[in-house]
């Protein structure tokens, strides 16, 4: 089974997403987003996303938004059962590098892979361009 990007966000920030990020590397597979919409509880957001894990290898690479949120403490407590990987503040770099990456690499790897282009894609352009 081809590995699988899953990404779990409030409202619908994973489904854009994923679409700004095939209008540069065109469509992605294998990248499945889980929406957390309003009025939603973490008791009709876990079994969507708990069906999803059962179908796939451990280590899946797990991208959430924010750190403590619905979409993260939920993941979180699946990977106790899925030994799936979390890392928290998915932008568009992060989302872009790990599917990249996301055939070359373990699950291990590519969370750190995560952490690293997160670290790296916060730039202060206006500061950047000033220099030049």
């Amino acid at each position: 089974m081809e590995k699988m990007i899953l990404l779990g966000t409030h409202g619908r920030f994973g489904e854009e997403l994923i679409k700004s990020a095939e209008l540069i590397l065109g469509e992605m597979k294998d990248v499945r987003s889980f929406s957390l919409l309003p009025g939603m509880a973490l008791e009709d957001y876990v079994p969507s996303v708990a069906k999803a894990l059962e179908e796939l290898p451990q280590g899946t690479l797990c991208l959430v938004d924010l750190f403590g949120g619905t979409p993260c403490n939920a993941f979180c407590a699946l990977s106790r059962k899925y030994e799936n990987v979390v890392v928290t503040g998915l932008n568009l770099a992060m989302l872009m590098e790990v599917y990249m990456n996301k055939d070359q690499l373990s699950g291990q790897e590519l969370a750190e892979l995560a952490i690293s282009t997160l670290k790296e894609s916060g730039k202060n352009a206006t500061e950047i361009l000033e220099r030049r």
